[in-house]
This record gives C-alpha cells, sequence and structure tokens, in this order.
C-alpha cells in the first residue's frame, strides 16, 4: 500500500512540478519586457541653430552618445571620440572629439 502511494505522490508531483514549468517562464518573460521597456527611453535630440551651422545632439538614457553637425555649406559630419572604447559610449566623458564623415552611404 505505501508502495503505491509513494508512486500516485510521484505523479502527482511530477505533474505540478510540469504545470509550474509551462506557467512560469512566460509570465517571468513578461515581467522582464515590461521593466525593460520602463528603464530604457528613447533619444532625446537637442538642436542648436547658428548662422553658419546646425547642430544635433543626440542622447540616449541622459548620455550624450552622438553629435551631428550639419553646416550651411559643406557636408554634414559627426563628432567621434577620439578612442571610442572608453567611457562606454558617452561623450560628455570622452578626452578628444574628431570629426567623421560618410564617405558613402548604401
Amino acid at each position: 500500500m505505501t508502495r503505491f502511494l509513494n508512486q500516485v505522490r510521484s505523479i502527482c508531483l511530477t505533474i505540478l512540478a510540469v504545470f509550474a514549468l509551462l506557467n512560469s517562464p512566460t509570465s517571468l518573460a513578461e515581467e522582464g519586457s515590461k521593466n525593460k521597456k520602463e528603464k530604457v527611453k528613447g533619444p532625446d535630440v537637442v538642436l542648436t541653430e547658428s548662422k553658419t551651422r546646425s547642430i544635433q545632439e543626440y542622447r540616449q538614457n541622459g548620455k550624450l552618445t552622438m553629435i551631428k553637425v550639419v553646416p550651411k555649406k559643406g557636408k554634414p559630419y559627426y563628432m567621434v571620440p577620439e578612442d571610442p572604447t572608453k567611457h562606454f559610449g558617452d561623450l560628455e566623458r570622452a578626452e578628444r572629439l574628431v570629426p567623421k564623415w560618410k564617405l558613402k552611404e548604401f
């Protein structure tokens, strides 16, 4: 009799474990995606106009990530850090910025 009860108990526990696994990953994934959506903000763009050029500053989560300079005469260019491996792309913390042009775009 105890052997039969042990088998029934193990079957019930297995069924409960399967139901728990089937329900938990989707709910955890949904919660994770909700948290990510709340934490990540879209880019903020600050436009500065002058007589000779227009400057566009792009920020992601408060960090300055890209500066685009559009002169009245000539081609637009981007200001990028001299060493892009430092400071994880935050241009405000970069030691020196250098210009970069797009030669060809597909």
